[in-house]
């Protein structure tokens, strides 16, 4: 072979290793890489055409390789497109339900303070109350946002609820939902105190509804 002819020959093997290992590496990307299915039937044919110029100009190995590769490029991204853009998904998933669970925890956190001020104040459903006039109910608790949510602790006799924000939604709650803790269907660990003894508990100095 002319030194023209194995320039030639490198250049082809080169070429079509990058376009294969390019279609591959974009398969890798979630989401993205289902496009790649797109990609892949062009990359396959032409690779395939350039591996039989390769093999009828002696290059034997290499274009025995690239042959093998033109053909399985295809069902190899759509194999890995959709495995890593599942993943992706379970990731998220779990990653919602470990954020949901906080917020259910700080809504319980909330109602079980609640409860405990008012077996001691002995007030009335309808008083008022805020999430900071029960900071010291919440044994030592901090209520902190987990996803930009609002909490509203509610008058007595109702459920406190997290409102999320207009622009973020979280597993099963649509964008701005509010969320109370009877409607999560993840499994929480049980009170820790139950209201029997919270009315034995000695009482706290006791505010008022005002002052809350």
């Amino acid at each position: 072979m002319t030194p023209q002819s194995v320039q030639s020959l490198k250049g082809l093997v080169v070429t079509s290793w990058v376009l294969l290992g390019v279609t591959f590496v974009i398969s890798l990307v979630p989401v993205l890489g289902c496009g790649s299915w797109l990609l892949a039937w062009p990359v396959a044919v032409a690779t395939l055409v350039m591996a039989i110029v390769i093999l009828t100009r002696g290059g034997k190995t290499q274009g025995i390789a690239i042959l093998i590769a033109s053909i399985l490029i295809v069902p190899v991204t759509m194999v890995t497109s959709v495995a890593t853009t599942a993943l992706l998904g379970v990731s998220v998933s779990e990653h919602e339900k470990a954020q949901e669970k906080q917020i259910m925890e700080n809504l319980r956190a909330l109602s079980d303070a609640k409860a405990k001020w008012v077996a001691q104040t002995k007030v009335k459903d309808g008083a008022k109350v805020t999430v900071a006039g029960l900071s010291a109910y919440l044994d030592g608790k901090e209520i902190k946002s987990i996803v930009g949510e609002i909490y509203d602790p509610k008058p007595v006799g109702e459920e406190p609820t997290a409102t999320l924000p207009e622009t973020k939604s979280l597993g099963i709650h649509q964008k701005g939902a509010v969320l109370t803790a009877r409607e999560s269907s993840l499994a929480l660990d049980p009170p820790s105190t139950s209201s029997s003894e919270t009315e034995d508990d000695p009482p706290s100095p006791a505010a008022s509804p005002e002052q809350l």
